[in-house]
């Protein structure tokens, strides 16, 4: 390993080391107080961190460098130079875009803590003691898997790092395959990048098999729920504040530079806010990138349709648990944890051969690898959503079916899916998300003539945030949200069904 490699090594280190620094703390104080406590407004905490999980990393930058990049409004302001800069803003924008993950992740941890434990030691002790003997306790799995969660992000992204200039092992793979016509002649050591990837797809199959249906049956009794007394008030202004960092600054960053004007009073600027310029830039930018946005949702709903097509079978494989999970679970962790570069250099190796003409026709002049680049990246959620959905119907209906004559395959389409019709939507919404937000791995692939979205604004967020980005950010994170409500409804809906692992 020489000097240089040993240095990539050691910053993506220190990238996933100092996002989960900020973001686990942060994130699990916050799950505690939004899941378990009777913090007034929860609900609303709940429900913004929700639409922050279908925002993209792109936009979370754009969003953070719209105020304090080094065309940030903020900064022209101040006149200072920019605050997110170099390893400090890339640290900053992963931690931050890594908090709603941990959430996400911790609070379910901390919600399948059972309930009997808790009221049992409740009888003998504080809910104090109860918070660090049970609950604590029983969430530090999920704790530990959101760490791992943030790192695998942070390893093998390189939107933030190539717009901050910090060099990472995925951010170098990236830029040597975009500016080096011969894909062979990458210079990085071999070895310290397969010891990456073993590391990255161990740390992915422990999320995998965590984040997978159990065995055991779940409850729906009452969760005990902390009182916070004199601490209440104090705890709302806290998380109020934590929320509006989250999720208030960026898009305010994003609305004013999207309807900034300035005026030249003879020989000073003076700039000033217009609503009516930042709500017409967001109404006409979707027309503007017409071509890139149409590029990215014919793209990204071919990687939806075949994710959940790919997910559906084996989620119906894995759904009796034991042994016959543990390829499906081989097959997420590789998909979740390779980095985004490296998807791609695969791809080129498998497509781009002289040899095979007709593999390089479609290489060429077709969405082929941009496509398949992004079925790989969707694949792991829509596998976790079907294999949930598929894992709760009831077997009595199954072995109803097959008494009947129904094969495998019979049982699974006549059955299964007209039972779970919900679960198949919020994959696919769920994977159209991904498809959508995913760069890393797209960017290599793309053929002559096509630009999706989220590479034109990648492009354009190099020379700083204005505000046609800032409109058309805007105007994504609208449709991010729509995804997001959509979610929530199926979610919503298919909770309502019968579930025959849940008792209580």
């Amino acid at each position: 390993m020489d000097t240089r490699t040993l240095t990539l090594l050691l910053n993506t280190l220190l990238l996933c080391g100092a996002a989960c620094g900020i973001s686990l703390p942060l994130g699990t104080a916050l799950a505690w107080l939004l899941v378990r406590t009777d913090l007034p407004g929860r609900r609303v905490g709940l429900i913004l961190l929700g639409l922050m999980l279908f925002v993209p990393l792109y936009l979370q930058t754009a969003a953070w460098q719209a105020g304090f990049g080094i065309q940030g409004w903020y900064t022209l302001v101040a006149d200072a130079p920019a605050w997110l800069d170099g390893f400090r803003g890339a640290v900053w924008v992963h931690a931050m875009a890594a908090v709603p993950w941990v959430v996400l992740i911790v609070g379910v941890g901390l919600w399948l803590v059972e309930p009997e434990l808790e009221e049992q030691t409740l009888l003998d002790g504080s809910s104090r003691q109860v918070f660090l003997r049970v609950t604590l306790r029983g969430a530090a799995p999920a704790v530990g898997v959101a760490a791992l969660w943030v790192a695998i992000v942070a390893a093998g992204e390189m939107t933030v790092t190539d717009l901050f200039m910090v060099r990472t092992y995925a951010e170098e793979l990236y830029t040597q395959f975009a500016i080096g016509p011969d894909v062979d002649a990458a210079p990085l050591g071999v070895w310290p990048g397969v010891v990456l990837t073993v590391l990255l797809v161990a740390a992915g199959l422990t999320v995998c098999s965590e984040l997978a249906p159990r065995n055991r049956p779940l409850t729906l009794r009452r969760r005990w729920v902390f009182p916070l007394g004199p601490w209440k008030i104090p705890a709302a202004v806290l998380a109020a504040a934590v929320l509006a960092l989250l999720v208030g600054l960026p898009l305010l960053n994003l609305c004013y530079k999207a309807g900034v004007q300035v005026t030249q009073l003879d020989v000073e600027r003076v700039r000033t806010f217009s609503p009516g310029k930042c709500f017409s830039i967001v109404i006409t930018s979707p027309w503007q990138y017409r071509r890139e946005l149409g590029w990215s949702l014919a793209i990204g709903t071919l990687a939806a349709t075949a994710a959940v097509g790919a997910a559906t079978p084996l989620a119906w494989f894995a759904r009796s648990g034991k042994r016959r999970g543990v390829p499906v679970l081989v097959v997420m962790a590789v998909c979740l944890a390779l980095p985004g570069p490296l998807v791609a250099l695969g791809l080129i190796r498998l497509l781009n051969r002289p040899e095979f003409p007709l593999l390089v026709f479609l290489y060429d002049r077709s969405v082929l690898a941009p496509w398949l680049a992004l079925l790989v990246r969707s694949l792991p959620l829509a596998t976790l959503v079907m294999w949930h959905a598929l894992r709760t119907v009831p077997e009595e209906m199954l072995d109803s079916a097959a008494v009947d004559g129904a094969g495998p395959l019979g049982r699974l389409c006549r059955v299964a899916l007209p039972c779970r019709l919900s679960a198949v939507a919020l994959a696919w919404v769920v994977a159209l998300a991904v498809a959508l937000g995913d760069l890393a791995a797209s960017i290599l692939v793309v053929p002559p003539g096509v630009t999706t979205l989220s590479i034109q604004i990648f492009d354009l967020l190099h020379s700083g945030v204005e505000d046609q980005v800032a409109g058309i950010s805007l105007a994504l994170v609208v449709l991010f949200a729509v995804s997001a409500a959509v979610a929530a409804g199926l979610v919503r809906r298919l909770s309502r069904q019968p579930h025959p692992a849940i008792k209580g």
